[in-house]
Parts: structure tokens; sequence; C-alpha cells
């Protein structure tokens, strides 16, 4: 590969999410000398922000992020009709020597530019799809996909379920973790950062960190609170997600509201802090005791490898894609999804054993340049 290559990054969302953090990691550690890489938004946000002051070439056409059975709309389908128009115009005179995407909507924006032009494209899938996503992403990857990365095999066993013929294209990456970021304070260090952030400092601290959707345990994890309070005075809860895509799928939007009732009826208020989205997450999690990832299921739970890189006892569903990562190791406490019972007990074994986690040197925890090392392999496999 002597000159460099043009990589599209297809980005459907601008706010800071946990696929967004994988972006723009992956272009962070992307060897600039043999990748150029242009990112395609909708618009103006923090990850444009982001992306621009690491120098990344910002390429804006006006789809409409939505759902796709909104598509349906005959105003939305022409906007984003004439907006794949646009965009094959906007490329012609760029020499795109490969497309990255993670929605099955980047896709249908891409197909007026794929169609005649031989573009390899890799696919990242971060969730798990629903049936009918998972028919139509099987139709499109089929013919045009080069590779499929999944963030963990339970996401890529569960799409290997629910689609045929794609089994040979599929790879398993998992997201990393930014150590001069997430790493073990001194209790000293706790104290200071409680202080700044206004948390208590007499109380044990058990955090909930990630933004609201349909799977991610929030009345799980406040039951398990309400029960834990009934035989401890000594607990303090905190709750820290914003709700990023609530404005977009009314699923999220019916679900943030039964989780701020579920908050407005708790027994013990003044023992239970809810933050919405924060950008101070590394201080916020140094400061807790116990970390609780009380997913219904979850693709991967990119706070579990944060949280245990910060010497935290960790406590997750079963169902959580890290576990393939972490499981066995001392301060993992696994429990049973949906289940606010099992919840409790184990977060009660967690917080006994919170001063004896395991030492940090035994553990290998992914990092991001390892991640982006990954797909730039794919990239010189495609490429070549």
């Amino acid at each position: 590969m002597s000159e460099k290559k043009n990589i599209l990054y297809v980005c459907i969302y601008t706010a800071m999410g946990g696929g967004e953090y994988g972006l723009l990691n992956l272009i962070r550690y992307l060897d600039r000398d043999k990748y150029h890489p242009i990112v395609l938004f909708n618009d103006e946000g923090p990850l444009v922000e982001h992306l621009r002051w690491l120098n990344v070439e910002i390429l804006i056409v006006p789809f409409s992020t939505v759902m796709l059975k909104q598509l349906i709309s005959p105003k939305i389908f022409w906007h984003n009709f004439k907006a794949s128009f646009l965009l094959r115009s906007k490329l012609k005179d760029k020499k795109i020597d490969l497309i990255q995407s993670a929605d099955v909507l980047s896709l249908l924006l891409l197909l007026p530019t794929i169609l005649f032009r031989r573009i390899p494209i890799i696919y990242s899938v971060i969730f798990f799809y629903e049936s009918s996503r998972a028919v139509l992403f099987n139709l499109l990857a089929f013919i045009k996909v080069k590779k499929i990365i999944t963030l963990s095999k339970i996401v890529g066993d569960d799409l290997l379920r629910k689609t045929v013929g794609l089994k040979d294209k599929l790879h398993c990456i998992y997201w990393g973790v930014d150590t001069s970021l997430f790493y073990r304070r001194s209790p000293e260090e706790k104290t200071r950062l409680r202080h700044k952030l206004g948390l208590p400092d007499d109380k044990k601290l058990i955090g909930f960190i990630g933004r609201y959707d349909t799977w991610k345990g929030h009345l799980t994890f406040l039951e398990a609170a309400r029960n834990l309070n009934q035989n401890h005075s000594d607990l303090c809860f905190l709750v820290v997600g914003g709700a990023m895509t609530e404005e977009i799928i009314p699923e999220v939007r019916q679900y943030h509201r039964q989780v701020s009732d579920a908050v407005s009826l708790f027994n013990s208020p003044d023992t239970l802090i809810v933050w919405d989205h924060r950008e101070d997450v590394p201080e916020i999690m140094a400061c807790l005791d116990v970390f609780v990832c009380p997913s219904d299921y979850e693709p991967l739970g990119l706070v579990v490898f944060e949280a245990v890189a910060c010497g935290l006892p960790v406590v997750a569903s079963r169902t959580v894609g890290a576990v393939e990562v972490l499981e066995g190791i001392d301060s993992l406490f696994l429990a049973e999804p949906k289940n606010p019972g099992s919840f409790t007990k184990v977060i009660e074994d967690a917080l006994i054993k919170s001063n004896t986690v395991m030492p940090l040197e035994e553990l290998k925890l992914p990092t991001w340049e390892a991640y982006s090392h990954r797909y730039i392999e794919i990239y010189e496999k495609i490429l070549k």
C-alpha cells in the first residue's frame, strides 16, 4: 500500500454514545500516513467537534436519522432519498477506497453511491438486531459487505441465528479502555474527587453509568437499591446517563419516563443521586465503591471494562458481553438479569470483598490502540 487510502466512515449520530466513542478511538489510533479518514454526518455535534480537533475531514449531508419503520413516511423517505443522491454527488470526485458503517440506515443512504461502484464495505454491528432489521441487513450485507465486525461473540452469535450466509464475513473485535483516564485511585484521591463532585464521603457509593435504553436495567438497579436500603444505612446509589435516542425511538422515551417515575417513588430519596449525561465519567467512576451493570442483555458494556480498570468490584448480568473477556476474575460478580433479588445479594457480596479486589496487573483488558490495530489489519487485507 504505497499511496494513502481514503476511508469514508458513516455515522448517523453526533452525540457521544458507546458506538461514537468506538469510532473516535478507532480514528484516533489510525495510521494517518497510510489512511485518510473522512467522516459523514447529518449535522454538527460533540463527536464532530472531537474529530475536528483530531484534524479529521468532515462531510455533512442533511439526512434524517430515524427508525427504519419510519422510512415508509413519504416525507422522510423523500428527504433521505434526495440526501442519498446528494451524498453520491459529493463523493463523486473523492477517491473512496473503503467505506465503514454501523447502521442499516447508513447502508440505505449509500445505495446510490455503491450500486455501480466497487467500493468494499466494512460493517460494525454494535447491538442486537430485531428480526426485521436482521432480514434487511442480511440482504444488503450478503451483496455488498466484505467484512462484518461484532463487538462481542454474543452479538455475533445472535446475528448468525437471525441471518444466513454471513458466517465467513464475521469477526469479533472488542472495544478498548483508555487507562490514562480509567485507573485505580488512592483513598485520598477518591475523597478529594467526591468533595469536588458533591458526593458523600461517609457512605459506600454504588454506581450505575449508562444511557437510557430499553435493555439497560435501570428498574432492576432501583429495585435492588430499595432492597439494600432496608438493611444498610451506609449506602448511597448513583445513576448517571442521558437519553440520546429518545427523540428518535419512542420506546426509549417511554422507558425514560418509567425510570423517572420509579426514581420519584424511591423510598429513600436522600440515598439516591440521579445525573444526566456527563463528560467527567472517569472521575465519577473513580469515586465508586462498587459498579453495577444491570442490563437485561448488553452487546458489550464498555463501562464494565472501565470499572475494572479503576480497580472496582463489578456486579454485572450474566448476559453482558464484557463477561466474555472478564469471566473468572476475582473482581467480577455475576447476577441474574431482570432479577432485583439476585442483584441485591450479589451487590452485598461485592461490598464485603470491596477491599480485596484483584490486582490490576493480573488483568489483560483490551485497549483502544489494539482495537484500531485489528481494524487496520482488516483494511490491509481488503485493500491489498
